[in-house]
């Protein structure tokens, strides 16, 4: 690095780090200064190498000033933190995604609304089957009878059997011809024109008829 000056082997001339105290390829010692005090013109040794000075005890003054001391700390500072830097970056990279996994939140309650009841389909009430139909008139039964034009309107009256099938078959009237007869849903009848009709009662299927004769006025 350029913070750890070099020097140059007195013995074979090659050049070698300041951090040894030896030359690496001879052995030779680093060369110390022979002054007893340095001056502004002092001369360097050969390759830019300053010469080793004694000091007044006679001992060898260290070759390293102040600055090259703390340039060689700083240089070591630097390289330990690159390979901290370096060693972050490797971590960071083959560690888990630092996407936080969201998590859900206790306080919220979650509730699955219930299943939707289906609707139950009614069961249909099972048909009973008429097996007769009769046109009545207080009670007896009806086949013929006369009707005349401006008289009060007649209630007949249709018997089913059984009883029961009324409950789940429709009991209709009708006229075979209105223009003489006209029969409501109750099976009141009025006459309206002069001539042969009957009056029809249904249930089930199952048919019953009256004959009206309505005379001329």
């Amino acid at each position: 690095m350029g913070f750890i000056p070099e020097i140059t082997c007195r013995r074979c001339g090659k050049k070698y780090s300041a951090i040894h105290s030896r030359c690496p390829s001879c052995g030779a010692p680093r060369k110390q200064k022979t002054e007893q005090a340095p001056t502004a013109a002092a001369a360097k040794a050969p390759g830019g190498e300053q010469t080793p000075r004694r000091t007044g005890s006679g001992k060898t003054a260290p070759l390293f000033n102040s600055n090259t001391k703390w340039q060689f700390i700083f240089g070591c500072i630097l390289i330990v933190l690159v390979i901290v830097a370096v060693i972050i970056l490797i971590t960071a990279s083959l560690g888990p995604s630092s996407k936080p996994v969201e998590t859900p939140d206790p306080t919220v309650e979650v509730t699955t609304p219930p299943p939707a009841t289906p609707t139950p389909t009614p069961t249909p009430e099972p048909t009973i089957p008429v097996t007769s139909v009769s046109i009545t008139f207080l009670g007896s039964p009806l086949k013929e009878f006369t009707q005349r034009i401006g008289a009060d309107p007649l209630q007949l009256k249709a018997d089913v059997y059984p009883v029961e099938a009324v409950a789940t078959a429709k009991l209709t009237w009708r006229s075979s011809d209105e223009s003489i007869i006209t029969v409501d849903e109750t099976g009141l009848v009025t006459a309206v024109g002069p001539g042969w009709a009957e009056v029809i009662a249904e249930c089930g299927g199952v048919a019953a008829s009256c004959k009206v004769w309505v005379p001329n006025p």
